[in-house]
């Protein structure tokens, strides 16, 4: 995705500031049967698949979110600091965290945002389906063409279906839609002697941005477009630390375009790519496709 540039302002009609939202599946993780599924770190293939994503060297203005489970924070803290001169790539989730604070009089530079989390339970009949299209390959297939009307057919509305984990992600784009306007005057006032760009790096599991992607393509692209995009995941999701990118664009304060985008890249090749200004509106939609369901 093209980061935001003050330098492009005029061509960008005014754009004065921005937020930019990182979403992706955690790295590898460690198959540890002594630690409960919270206390998973990453392998050290994971860590350096995280480290081989981190572009910045100024975090400033950057916040890491997983959920409760480590791995998740262990990989958003390391894209978003893997290039800071302090960190090694091998540092665990207690060490990263130490090192990213080092700074910080209060707070975190990773937070928790349960939001993020999977909640199936496998031994339910829905469960069952979910963990079979998982070990055949498809889940995200399973998640976008089935799990709602199957989910309602079990009457089980506490689990994840491709509305749920959709509104989920929607509900966190929303939040920074709000935020935009109070940033704008903040990243303008210069005594503040802000840099443009808000950013925010959110680990999660597999399923859970896939979703609220392929709703998003669906909605602006139509069915055939989101079944494009499944396939050209396998099927099944997102690889190790791989996701989307969320770009909120303010002009003048008020005006909001939030601009989404992925590009899936195959021996060398783009094999499906998308990047369009949606609808503010269709956010909201997506929060309450989850509400009602």
């Amino acid at each position: 995705m093209e980061r935001f540039n003050p330098e492009t302002k005029e061509k960008r009609e005014q754009i004065t500031s921005a937020i930019d939202l990182r979403f992706f599946r955690h790295a590898e993780k460690e198959s540890d049967k002594s630690k409960s599924d919270e206390e998973i770190e990453l392998t050290e293939t994971g860590r350096k698949q995280t480290v081989e994503k981190s572009e910045d060297r100024d975090i400033s203005q950057s916040v890491a979110f997983g959920s409760p489970r480590k791995r998740t924070q262990q990989t958003a803290g390391l894209v978003m600091g893997g290039q800071l001169d302090e960190i090694t790539g091998n540092e665990n989730i207690d060490e990263l965290k130490e090192k990213l604070n080092k700074e910080l009089k209060v707070g975190s530079k990773i937070g928790v945002d349960k939001r993020l989390d999977f909640n199936i339970d496998f031994s339910t009949d829905f469960g069952k389906k979910a963990l079979e299209s998982v070990k055949n390959g498809e889940y995200l297939k399973f998640l976008v063409e089935e799990s709602d009307a199957l989910a309602e057919s079990f009457k089980d509305s506490a689990t994840e279906t491709y509305s749920g984990m959709a509104g989920r992600v929607a509900e966190i784009v929303k939040k920074y839609l709000t935020v935009a306007p109070r940033w704008d005057k903040l990243a303008q006032d210069e005594s503040k002697k802000h840099e443009d760009t808000l950013k925010r790096f959110l680990g999660t599991h597999q399923g859970i941005g896939e979703s609220f992607l392929a709703k998003v393509i669906e909605e602006t692209k139509g069915k055939a477009e989101r079944d494009a995009f499944v396939s050209a995941l396998n099927n099944q999701g997102f690889d190790f630390a791989e996701g989307f990118d969320v770009e909120i664009q303010t002009s003048t304060g008020e005006n909001q375009k939030v601009r989404i985008s992925f590009k899936k890249e195959k021996d060398g090749e783009t094999i499906f790519e998308y990047d369009e200004i949606v609808p503010k509106e269709m956010i909201e939609s997506l929060i309450l496709s989850e509400i009602e369901r």
